[in-house]
């Protein structure tokens, strides 16, 4: 099954907002992938997500976040245990001794652990993905359509945005300030990025080599300067 999400920026003061179709046995931690490569985020900073609304039914927010193992998993691999100090293997221990168990599972949940499907199971079913930016971005998740896959679809993809998404290295006075930035007229070229970005998800060289300038100004298209243009699926849109 294919789910299709309205995956809006909150309170920037214009609308910024994506419609993605996401696989529904996706899980959140690819989803947060999906979020940052449909804004043009790095991943930089921490996040979770928040659900407010499952199976029609509103609820207390449901915590599903990064867990202290995503920052330490690089050093439980016994090959680089002696990059790490007696302390910080004392915490891998402990870590191990409770089964990795970190959170009440009434109410918090591991990304890495949790498809979409699980929580989003009726239209009309939401979520908050909180990014820890210094602006500290919300973003509001509503599922519109639950659809069947279509062969000669790649997901996950954007079918529709509107504008921008705000520069996740400013503070919120300065998002706000340049609000008027984020505007952009040519919606098909944002979806022809945005789909060229979902499209490289996974693919280090992207990300690595030069992510920073494909940042949030679209419009000004700083990144893609030095790439030769060609009619390949897989190079991105001129500006």
């Amino acid at each position: 099954m294919i789910y299709e999400f309205r995956v809006a920026v909150r309170d920037i003061g214009l609308p910024i907002w994506r419609d993605i179709q996401v696989d529904s046995e996706e899980t959140f931690y690819d989803f947060n992938g999906i979020i940052q490569a449909a804004f043009s985020w790095s991943g930089f900073f921490e996040h979770r997500f928040e659900i407010t609304r499952s199976g029609g039914t509103d609820l207390l927010p449901v915590i599903i976040e990064e867990t202290p193992l995503d920052t330490l998993e690089d050093y439980t691999d016994e090959s680089d245990f002696r990059e790490y100090s007696d302390e910080e293997r004392e915490d891998v221990d402990e870590i191990e001794a409770d089964d990795y168990d970190f959170y009440d599972e009434n109410d918090s949940a591991e990304n890495e652990d949790q498809t979409l499907q699980k929580y989003f199971t009726a239209i009309d079913d939401a979520a908050t993905y909180i990014y820890f930016t210094d602006a500290v971005i919300e973003v509001d998740i509503q599922l519109t359509e639950m659809v069947a896959p279509q062969e000669d679809r790649r997901y996950p993809t954007c079918v529709a945005a509107e504008n921008a998404g705000p520069d996740e290295m400013e503070d919120r006075s300065t998002i706000l300030q340049n609000r008027n930035n984020l505007i952009l007229a040519d919606t098909e070229d944002l979806i022809r990025l945005i789909n060229f970005a979902l499209s490289q998800l996974g693919d280090s060289d992207i990300f690595d080599s030069g992510y920073e300038d494909f940042g949030s100004e679209y419009a000004v298209d700083t990144y893609w300067d030095d790439v030769e243009s060609d009619d390949a699926e897989d190079s991105p849109p001129n500006f």
